[in-house]
Parts: C-alpha cells; structure tokens; sequence
C-alpha cells in the first residue's frame, strides 16, 4: 500500500509542476501579447500621422497659391547705369591743319617720345671661392700631436677620410695624396691628432 501512496504522491507532484509551468508561459504569453499590442498600437498611430503630414505637403506643392494668370515675377523699366565710374574713351587725334593763302596742308600728329628704356644695374660677377688649400709633405711634419681637427682642416683637405668608432671613442684616418701619390696618414682621436705616419 505505500508503494501505490508513494507513486500517487509522485505523480500529483509531476502533475502540480506541469500545470505550475503551464500557467507562467500563459502569464508570460499575455503579458508579452498585451505590450505587443500597445507597442503596435503606438507605432500605427505615429505612421497614420506621417501619412496625413506627408499626403497634405504634396497637396499643396501639387497646387500653386497663385493663380495661373498673375506672372511669377514682374519686371519693370530699365534704368540707365550712372556712368559717373566709366573710363573715357581715348581721345582722338586728328591731323592739324595750317591755314595758308593757299589750299590746307594737314600736318600729321608729331609722334610720342619712346618711354625711356628702364636702366638696370651692370650685374658684377661673384669672384670664385679661393681653391682650398693643399697639403705639402712639410706641411704633415708641421704637424704636431694634440692639434685640433679644425686646425688640421685649414691645412688642406684630405683625398679620402675613415670614421669609426672604437671602445667609446671616434677614431678618424685622413689620408693626404698629391695627384696618385699618398703623401702620409694623420690618425684622430676624439678631434686631436693621435698620430702621424709619412710615406
């Protein structure tokens, strides 16, 4: 007997739970129907009054206000323009007449004087810079240990120049050569000659 008590207890359990379900979707299925319905409502209330709004504009660009006998736009008389801002017109040049005892001899108009040619100053030519100076193999003897990049550079240029960079320092090798003959090396250190080496 228990046993049918406990499957009659169970199965009014299942069946309380379904008919719990069943009736919150129902609320929940009114619920949702009743704010669909208003919110269709509003929307087909906004769309009616655009319709009107709209229908009632192309009435009246469809009809024009004025009647089809009064012209768009009237124009009246001309006015002259005030001429008071006009450039004249050139004057008109007409030969003059001598009057003699016999016929007129016109004389023709003396021509205007050519404008005076606009006189430019002479352009003077910009002399060239001084050629740079070369260095001699008595200028590399010149040369002592400590003197400074700058110095060394208004002795003359060098043909070719190496920079490099060793244990923290700028290490600089200017080669000096007249025509294809290499004359001696100056090796730099930080800007200061370092060293000197003759060929």
């Amino acid at each position: 007997m228990s046993r049918i008590a406990l499957v009659i207890c169970l199965t009014g359990c299942a069946w309380s739970q379904s008919l719990t379900e069943a009736a919150g979707a129902a609320a929940a299925g009114f619920v949702g129907g009743v704010a669909g319905k208003k919110v269709s409502d509003g929307l087909t209330t906004v769309f009616n009054k655009v319709e009107k709004h709209t229908a009632k504009a192309a009435d009246g660009a469809a009809k024009p206000k004025n009647s089809p006998a009064s012209p768009l736009l009237e124009v009246g008389p001309g006015i002259p323009k005030d001429r008071t801002n006009a450039v004249p017109p050139p004057p008109v040049r007409r030969a003059a007449v001598h009057k003699q005892h016999g016929p007129a001899t016109p004389v023709a108009p003396t021509p205007e004087p050519p404008a005076p040619a606009a006189v430019l100053p002479e352009a003077v030519p910009v002399p060239p810079p001084p050629a740079p100076p070369e260095m001699t193999v008595e200028d590399l003897k010149k040369i002592a240990t400590g003197t400074s990049r700058e110095e060394l550079l208004k002795l003359g240029a060098p043909a070719s120049r190496i920079t490099m960079f060793d244990d923290g320092h700028i290490a600089e090798i200017y080669r000096y050569m007249e025509k294809d003959t290499t004359l001696g090396t100056v090796r730099l250190t930080d800007g200061v000659v370092a060293g000197i080496e003759l060929r």
